[in-house]
């Protein structure tokens, strides 16, 4: 029995993505998204790390969000920690490999660290997703420089 309760909680640790996902309730989702909300007016108001401790209580909540982890690599950037902010692009990468803002982000962090062959790379894969999308289109011209 104690071994089977040690699985089972070795499972729920480091079990599925899904398995996460379904553990979150319906309220916590709702307060993560009144966060998420409320880190982007803070950053509209350009209220960087207010913004950043927002968004940290959004994920805390649900860290399932990818436009959650995206905003956070966006507060990252803005705040010139590029190293941080592509690791939270990537993870928003790895919960929704389509989600064409977080290819662009990635190729913003990308290209400040100097690592230009990678930051096309993933611009271009933005605009494979979504060929119009503005900001990846105006990136890509920059970064052709």
């Amino acid at each position: 029995m104690w071994i089977r309760g040690r699985r089972t909680n070795r499972f729920l640790q480091h079990g599925s993505k899904r398995k996460r996902k379904s553990m979150v309730s319906e309220e916590q989702k709702k307060q993560a998204q009144f966060w998420l909300e409320y880190s982007q007016q803070l950053s509209g108001a350009i209220r960087y790390t207010e913004a950043l401790a927002a968004v940290e209580r959004a994920l805390a909540l649900d860290d399932s969000s990818v436009a959650a982890w995206y905003a956070k690599g966006t507060y990252l950037a803005m705040a010139a920690r590029y190293d941080e902010a592509l690791t939270a692009f990537e993870h928003a990468l790895s919960l929704d490999e389509m989600y064409v803002p977080a290819w662009d982000g990635k190729a913003w962090a990308l290209g400040i660290l100097g690592r230009k062959d990678e930051a096309l790379a993933a611009v271009n894969r933005a605009l494979e997703l979504n060929p119009e999308y503005f900001d990846a289109l105006k990136r890509k011209k920059r970064l052709e420089l």
